[in-house]
């Protein structure tokens, strides 16, 4: 769940828009088997095996989230709604939660879900430190079955937001888990979702098919096809010439296919949040001054109007305005060159270059172009950067895997769990983002956890107050997600980027 539930967006295939002639559906965007099959361009796939207990990566929960569910589950807005489960309660200090399992629910092979299933799945990861899921659950204790059809969520520290991180957790079997281990199931999985797993072709395409015994409302989509096209402009004209019916399409794009007969443009704001990471410890950097010059030269709003033609929100907050924790009477973003200057010439910088390492492809649309926009401001007041481009693949390594940024980074977090727990504790509670390590955001981070209402957006703010101050990690905008979609498909964005099908209806012929 790192950014969206997670950023290690891994192994992207870039194929040309010569080659997408996909299979599933003619020029007319209407596929040759059934007029209800969508073929999505996905910008990734998994960096490992797509197994929900180990993966955490948005990619994979486009696929979790259709193949399998979770005891509650946001709306396209951003509310939280029972799913498997149908209540719960918690105890006085936030450390134990109830949650009641509903009876009819049942797995694609016939089985029911049983509590004893979902204990099994929390406590699995637990088990599984490595795993993606494990680094957003670290106050996560155990899970038993309790009485009356209920599972018991004992946690080792106060979190009020325990619900949100049930969002993100997709039941598995018990049985089939343990029979198949990780790689096994990831190969035959077998959910609770609307559909079902038919095949998967590494850096090609993951394909579903509808669950004909699905035990909730049945969903008019007969088949998915997940492609990997990891080049926007390969994906925008996979929509155009029909071979695709939904993909990701950059800011820019928009105005291009604005009125086209061909694609219909979704939009919705992002749960995510572009920052400027930095290691802090690291040259130049190490210094508060320096630091506070780079967050002072940046001109956000430029960026937003010039490069992403306004389809963002300046933003200096870390987490986004859907998301809990965010203060809407938190202040603007300073842009002040003059005083960067005089920062810096206080600090005694005497111009030793900088590196700025980014993705040149995957989660951050036109991210080439915003590391440019960012070295022209910080050249301006005489700050020396060298752009570090790589493939989101070695960059997801370098903040995810061995943690070894060596100056400036670009990168986003948007949390599936549309909470900003998961933010907060990968940049400042000692993750992957957070390469200062002062105890005083870790104890923020937990304080964040230990109030609710009001009370826990003000200890958000707090924390940010701090960050500013200190100019650790510098919050860049919000981006809008926009998609090209096939014009007739009733399909709606949801807020935290996920691709969801199961309420798609098609035009009526």
């Amino acid at each position: 769940m790192r950014s969206n539930l997670s950023t290690v967006l891994a192994g992207l295939t870039v194929l040309a828009a010569g080659s997408l002639v996909l299979s599933g559906c003619s020029p007319a965007g209407v596929s040759g088997n059934s007029s209800n099959a969508i073929v999505v361009g996905a910008v990734a796939e998994p960096e490992h095996v797509p197994d929900p207990i180990m993966d955490g990566s948005l990619a994979g929960y486009n696929y979790y989230f259709a193949e399998f569910e979770q005891l509650a589950r946001f709306d396209a807005d951003g509310k939280i709604n029972p799913l498997l489960a149908t209540k719960w309660e918690h105890n006085a200090d936030f450390t134990q939660w109830t949650f009641t399992i509903r009876e009819d629910a049942k797995f694609q092979n016939g089985a029911p879900v049983k509590a004893s299933d979902v204990a099994f799945t929390y406590n699995t990861i637990k088990a599984n430190p490595t795993g993606d899921p494990a680094s957003y659950m670290e106050m996560f204790e155990h899970a038993v079955v309790g009485p009356q059809n209920t599972v018991i969520f004992t946690l080792n520290a106060a979190y009020s937001a325990w619900p949100t991180i049930v969002t993100g957790v997709s039941i598995v079997p018990e049985d089939v888990y343990t029979k198949l281990g990780s790689a096994g199931f990831a190969a035959a999985p077998v959910g609770s979702g609307p559909f079902m797993f038919d095949h998967y072709t590494r850096g090609v395409e993951y394909v579903l098919k509808r669950n004909p015994n699905y035990w909730g409302k049945a969903t008019e989509v007969e088949k998915i096809t997940f492609k990997t096209v990891g080049d926007a402009d390969a994906r925008l004209n996979g929509v155009q010439s029909g071979s695709l019916d939904v993909a990701l399409i950059a800011p820019n794009q928009v105005s291009a296919v604005s009125g086209s007969a061909n694609v219909t443009v979704k939009a919705n704001v992002s749960n995510g949040v572009t920052f400027l990471g930095m290691n802090s410890s690291a040259g130049p950097l190490a210094d508060q001054k320096v630091r506070a010059a780079i967050a002072l030269a940046i001109d956000r709003t430029a960026i937003v109007k010039n490069v992403l033609a306004g389809k963002a929100t300046v933003d200096n907050q870390l987490i986004a305005k859907n998301v809990g924790g965010f203060d809407p009477a938190y202040p603007q973003a300073v842009y002040d060159p003059a005083k960067a200057k005089q920062l810096l010439a206080e600090s005694g910088y005497k111009g030793q270059a900088i590196p700025f390492q980014y993705a040149t492809n995957g989660r951050i649309p036109l991210s080439s172009e915003i590391a440019q926009a960012i070295q022209g401001d910080l050249a301006k007041v005489g700050i020396n950067v060298t752009l570090n481009g790589t493939d989101q693949g070695s960059f997801s390594q370098i903040i995810y895997g061995t943690k070894s940024a060596t100056g400036l980074y670009l990168n986003t977090y948007a949390p599936s769990t549309m909470d900003g727990d998961a933010p907060v504790s990968s940049m400042f509670g000692g993750q992957q983002n957070d390469y200062a390590m002062q105890p005083v955001t870790k104890a923020l981070v937990a304080k964040t956890r230990t109030v609710g209402g009001q009370d826990r957006i003000n200890a958000y703010s707090e924390l940010f107050r701090h960050n500013d101050g200190q100019a650790l990690l510098i919050g860049l905008y919000t981006p809008d997600t926009s998609y090209a979609v096939r014009p007739g498909l009733n399909w709606t964005p949801r807020a935290d980027g996920m691709i969801t099908l199961d309420a798609v209806t098609f035009p009526k012929s």
